[in-house]
């Protein structure tokens, strides 16, 4: 059996395994059911834990969905970091494309019930998701962005919204569809 790591006791690791398998759990059932159709009930039963149990753990199922998306924005705050360094316009929006294709194929199902459930979009996040917007308009176009700019920048992100419309193209379909499209909305040369 595995000692516990020095400074960590052993029931400190098991509730922050168990709060991971609750954030697995949830991210599953909103997935599957959606946001709304998931209770706090229905995650305990599933993992045979008590309401309180989870509660322990989130304060409420809002706090779960907001814990289930950090690992996607923390992924998304590095590509935009990465995106930062780069000089040429054209290297970083295509770096910053080919990252967020990549992203939303790689959370294919999860995208597609984000985009379709109504909760998730009245379950806004805080406000870092509103300092990647302005980080993303700024890296694609730069401080001024015109008019057509901030409508190209809105328009690539309502792009998730009719993944579900796609369900029948594989990966690699969807990722060439995903990527000319938004270079093409973002009127990014081919």
């Amino acid at each position: 059996m595995a000692t516990p790591a020095r400074g960590i006791s052993t029931r400190a690791l098991q509730a922050e395994q168990t709060r991971q398998q609750i954030l697995e759990t949830a991210q599953r059932l909103f997935t599957e059911l959606g946001y709304d159709a998931t209770s706090l009930q229905m995650i305990a039963d599933e993992m045979g834990l008590t309401k309180a149990a989870v509660y322990y753990h989130f304060r409420a199922k809002h706090d779960l969905l907001h814990e289930c998306m950090k690992p996607g924005l923390r992924r998304i705050e590095a590509l935009l970091d990465e995106a930062a360094t780069m000089r040429s316009r054209r290297l970083r929006i295509e770096h910053l494309v080919t990252g967020f294709v990549d992203f939303l194929i790689e959370n294919r199902k999860y995208t597609v019930m984000a985009s379709s459930d109504p909760a998730t979009k009245r379950n806004k996040l805080d406000d870092t998701g509103e300092q990647i917007r302005r980080r993303v308009i700024t890296l694609f176009f730069g401080e001024n962005p015109t008019g057509a700019e901030r409508l190209a920048y809105h328009a690539v992100f309502c792009v998730p919204d009719g993944m579900a419309e796609l369900s029948d193209l594989t990966d690699e379909e969807l990722r060439e569809t995903l990527h000319s499209t938004i270079m093409r909305i973002l009127r990014v040369p081919s």
